[in-house]
């Protein structure tokens, strides 16, 4: 009888909200090499009437604020956000199931296999107050430990964890490299999509098969932003820049520097969370 409350009180408050949001904290090992590069950004998953989004909340909350700030023809020179770390985003539907994952600043969207293989333990415990069950899963070429809660009767997680009994609370993998719990859940009337393309840098849609191949084509050779942009936007950009003061700056050195900041940036963040998709 609890549980067949718990049930319609849900239904209910998500008939009336539309859509309920759940935060999970996220927190992983950027770089193999250094057990301390320990990062951590809250995160969101949120389910809509027909699909669910997972992304990072301080990003979402940036895009939000841009875009509500160009609506109202206001200044975007106010907006103060800290840029997340967590770029990707996820798309979940029932005929559709999608990524965007970035090569630089390149967006793509990678349609992804939806079907899970889960392993269900009868092993139970208390975690945050939910009474969770044991499940574990190969994903990623990552062993993960997932605890999942049917007091919350939709079969969601983060990132593209999904199609459990009951809510996904806390899952890591077995090295302790990356994990998600849930801290905060709540209901929003926002109906809107939070996955917003940004100007010039539309995902091209890909499957994994090919966007790994481009990413280890990107990581051998890899091309500052300005110069990846100028790629992908022919004539968009002059090739020239200035400095504060109007004095024109060596564009080369310029493409010179971005280089070796990408290349630092792929050796320093080396330890992604799907393994596969960036093997």
């Amino acid at each position: 009888m609890k549980y067949i409350l718990v049930f319609i009180l849900f239904l209910s408050n998500i008939c009336v909200a539309q859509t309920h949001r759940f935060i999970y904290e996220y927190k992983f090992v950027a770089d193999s090499t250094k057990s301390d590069s320990i990062i951590v950004e809250n995160t969101r998953l949120e389910i809509f009437k027909d699909h669910s989004e997972f992304l990072s909340d301080v990003n979402t909350k940036k895009d939000s604020a841009i875009a509500t700030a160009k609506e109202r023809k206001e200044s975007e020179a106010n907006i103060q956000f800290a840029d997340g770390k967590y770029l990707g985003k996820t798309y979940k539907s029932k005929n559709l199931v999608y990524t965007i994952d970035y090569i630089g600043i390149q967006p793509f969207k990678v349609v992804r296999n939806a079907k899970l293989k889960w392993s269900l333990s009868n092993e139970k415990r208390i975690i945050e107050g939910y009474k969770c069950q044991k499940a574990t899963i190969n994903f990623g070429n990552r062993q993960w430990e997932a605890w999942f809660t049917e007091d919350i009767p939709i079969q969601e997680g983060p990132y593209l964890f999904s199609g459990l009994p009951g809510l996904i609370v806390k899952i890591y993998d077995t090295t302790n490299q990356h994990s998600f719990l849930l801290v905060a859940n709540y209901k929003t009337t926002s109906t809107k999509t939070n996955i917003i393309n940004k100007p010039y840098l539309v995902p091209t849609q890909i499957s994994e098969i090919l966007f790994n191949k481009k990413w280890n084509e990107f990581r051998k050779n890899p091309i500052g932003g300005t110069e990846q942009f100028m790629i992908l936007n022919p004539g968009l950009l002059s090739g020239e820049r200035f400095d504060e003061n109007g004095n024109k700056l060596d564009f080369r050195q310029g493409l010179r520097e971005e280089k070796k900041y990408t290349e630092k940036w792929i050796k320093n963040n080396n330890n992604f969370l799907d393994l596969k998709l960036y093997k």
